[in-house]
């Protein structure tokens, strides 16, 4: 079980991050940023899935304040927030960049997102993994300092995945010709914002799932599921 003070702080820190994400899309004044935020704020039935016992078989340590707890297993307030700001404000800080992107790396700047991802994730997993904020149920071969090795290629790909999709929604957004009423024009960015984020994360999943079935990596863990 972690320190109580370890699993606070991490609390504070994501809950914190995700009001300064927040704060800083509502000033965007920009609808297809709102709904890319949004859409990286509710992807907590992905993290759900992902820890599940064919995916990540992760535990979440049970002192985090939950969101919702099935059969004794905690989905924490704190990995929403997490992944909100995570798969949001980096992401769209790129999306803002994309033509100075474009320009000083041309097509090899989808590599430097994924590198930048993947390089996230091993920076910010492997120290909370120490602290004993979860706990990954895979045979050792497959970890790296707790981490399952295949976590930072997976990083990785959401991360440019959801780049590329929300740099491709921007870019639709921008060639529409019909105008729409000012207010369902609002709802069509942020739609199409949300719509880029959960389409990453399905195509992204479904791409990894083929690593799980090949590797099967698991060991015998307390989930039930």
């Amino acid at each position: 079980m972690a320190n109580l003070f370890a699993v606070r702080a991490f609390e504070l820190v994501c809950v914190v991050a995700w009001l300064v994400g927040l704060v800083w899309v509502w000033r965007s004044r920009n609808s297809l940023y709102a709904g890319v935020y949004f859409g990286s704020s509710t992807l907590m039935v992905f993290d759900w899935i992902f820890n599940t016992s064919w995916f990540f078989k992760v535990i979440y340590d049970p002192q985090f304040i939950p969101l919702w707890t099935i059969q004794g297993v905690v989905q924490p307030v704190a990995l929403v927030a997490n992944y909100a700001f995570f798969f949001g404000v980096p992401v769209l800080l790129f999306v803002r960049a994309r033509d100075a992107m474009d320009r000083r790396f041309g097509g090899w700047g989808y590599l430097v997102v994924f590198l930048v991802g993947a390089l996230l994730d091993v920076s910010f997993e492997i120290p909370m993994v120490k602290l004993g904020l979860w706990t990954y149920y895979q045979q050792p071969q497959y970890l790296i300092g707790g981490l399952p090795y295949s976590n930072v290629w997976y990083s990785g790909l959401l991360f440019v995945a959801c780049y590329g999709a929300a740099r491709l929604a921007v870019r639709w957004a921008g060639s529409l010709k019909d105008r729409l009423p000012e207010r369902e024009e609002r709802w069509r960015g942020f739609g199409m914002g949300a719509a880029a984020i959960w389409s990453a994360f399905y195509a992204s999943m479904s791409v990894q799932l083929i690593w799980y079935g090949l590797a099967q990596p698991w060991v015998q863990g307390p989930r039930p599921f």
